[in-house]
C-alpha cells in the first residue's frame, strides 16, 4: 500500500477583514516569532506580552479552566495587575457560569467571542461569577478564544478591559491570530514533552518514540536522529541520491510551509502538520522554527494497541476501529477516508458506540477509550 499524505484544511479559506498597514506589520512580527522553537512556558510569556500590542487590553491571561471540575488557573499580563485574595479559587468555583467556557466545552467552537455574545451585560452582572470575581477586579468587559480542549479543561487566551467594551475589529484580530495560536500550542507542547524526556534520559533520542530532523531552508538535512531515519524508511519515503536532502515529498511540503510565511500581504495561514497515512499507521510531521533552520518532529500513530485494548468494551470490529481513530483525534471525514466509508456512516457508527458505552458525546467516548487504552498499556507492561 502506498503512503498517502494529507494536510488539515486551512480554517475559513479567507483571512477576514483587511487590516491597516500598522496592524498588519505588528501581526507579522508576532507570527514570525510565534513559530520559533519554545517550550509552552516560554511561548505563554511571549503571547501574553505581545497580544496587548495588537489588541489594547488592561489584562491579558492564559487560562486553564474546567466547568465540570470547577477549576481555574491562569497566568496574567501585566505581572503587577490588581488581584483579590483567592482569585483563582474563586474563578474555579464559578467557572460553570462562564458562558465562553461552557460554549467551548459544549460545541468545541474555538472562535473568539465576548461574554456578551451569549448573555446581556445586565444578565451577566447578576451572576456570582461577576460579583465574586470580575466586579472586585473591576473588569466588566471580556473576550477570549480557546486554543485547546483537553480531556480535563479548556485552554484559552482571555482579554479584559475596565472602561470600554471590545469592538468587532478586536474580535476579528483575535480570530485571525487564533489558528496560529492553536498550531503554536501544539508545537510547544511537543517541544515541552521533548525537553522533559531529554532531561529524564541520557540517551532519550534513541529511546523515545519520536524522530527529529534539523533542516536548512533549502531542504538539506543538517542532522537527524536514528529514529527519524527508521521512520522515513518505514514509510517508503525515498530521497534523492544524495542522502543529505529531505525526501521529495517532505521537501516540497517544507518549502510550501516556509513560503506561506511571506506569500500574502495579510496574515499567512498557520504552519500545519503533515500527516502520511499507511494502512493502520500514520506519520505526523510538525515544523518548528529553530533560528534560521527548521526542526521537524516526527510522531507515529498506530491503531494496533488501541484495537487490542478496546476489545474489552464489547464493540464490533468496525466500531472498535472507529473509536480507536476518534481516540487519536481524527475527524469523521478523516476516519471515513481511512476506512473507505462515508462521514455519514461514521456518524451512525458513533451513535451506536455512544449508546453501547452509555455516553452522550464524542468527548465522553474518547475518555472511555483512553482509560481502556491506558489499562491495556499497563497490562502489557506487566
Amino acid at each position: 500500500m502506498r503512503p498517502r499524505a494529507t494536510q488539515p484544511a486551512q480554517p475559513g479559506g479567507a483571512l477576514g477583514p483587511k487590516l491597516r498597514h500598522r496592524a498588519t506589520r505588528q501581526a507579522f512580527e508576532f507570527l514570525r516569532d510565534l513559530y520559533t522553537l519554545r517550550s509552552w512556558d516560554d511561548l505563554t510569556t511571549h503571547i501574553l506580552n505581545f497580544i496587548p500590542t495588537l489588541i489594547p487590553t488592561d489584562i491579558c491571561s492564559y487560562n486553564d479552566m474546567s466547568a465540570g471540575r470547577r477549576y481555574a488557573a491562569y497566568q496574567g499580563w501585566p505581572s503587577g495587575h490588581p488581584t483579590i485574595p483567592n482569585d483563582q479559587e474563586i474563578l474555579g468555583r464559578y467557572t460553570h457560569q462562564h458562558p465562553l467556557i461552557a460554549h467551548v466545552e459544549r460545541t468545541k467552537d474555538f472562535s473568539a467571542r465576548k461574554i456578551t455574545d451569549f448573555v446581556s451585560q445586565r444578565e451577566f452582572r447578576k451572576t456570582a461569577l461577576y460579583n465574586e470575581y470580575y466586579r472586585p477586579l473591576q473588569l466588566p468587559y471580556n473576550m477570549g478564544t480557546a486554543i485547546a480542549l483537553t480531556q480535563d479543561s479548556v485552554i484559552a487566551i482571555g482579554l479584559n478591559r475596565i472602561k470600554r467594551d471590545f469592538a468587532d475589529h478586536d474580535l476579528a484580530m483575535l480570530n485571525l491570530l487564533r489558528p496560529h495560536l492553536v498550531q503554536a500550542y501544539g508545537n510547544a507542547q511537543a517541544v515541552s514533552t521533548m525537553q522533559e524526556q531529554l532531561a529524564a534520559m541520557q540517551q532519550a533520542m534513541e529511546e523515545m518514540d519520536r524522530g527529529f530532523l534539523s533542516v536548512s531552508d533549502d531542504g538539506r538535512i543538517r542532522w537527524a536522529s536514528p529514529r527519524a531515519h527508521a521512520m522515513l524508511a518505514s514509510y517508503a519515503l525515498q530521497g534523492t541520491r544524495r542522502t543529505d536532502w529531505l525526501p521529495s515529498l517532505l521537501r516540497e511540503w517544507h518549502k510550501q510551509q516556509l513560503a506561506q510565511r511571506h506569500s500574502t500581504p495579510d496574515l499567512p495561514p498557520p504552519l500545519t502538520p503533515l500527516t502520511i497515512d499507511h494502512g493502520t499507521r500514520s506519520l505526523r510531521i510538525r515544523l518548528v522554527r529553530d533560528g534560521e533552520h527548521s526542526l521537524l518532529l516526527l510522531d507515529e500513530l498506530r491503531t494496533e494497541l488501541p484495537l487490542t485494548s478496546l476489545a474489552q468494551l464489547g464493540l464490533s470490529r468496525r466500531e472498535t476501529e472507529i473509536l480507536s481513530w476518534v481516540a487519536q483525534g481524527k475527524t469523521n471525514p478523516e476516519i471515513g477516508s481511512i476506512l473507505g466509508i462515508s462521514p455519514r456512516t461514521v456518524k451512525k457508527h458513533l451513535e451506536r458506540i455512544y449508546s453501547r458505552l452509555g455516553v452522550e458525546n464524542r468527548h465522553a467516548a474518547m475518555t472511555v477509550a483512553m482509560e481502556a487504552m491506558q489499562q491495556g498499556w499497563h497490562s502489557r507492561k506487566r
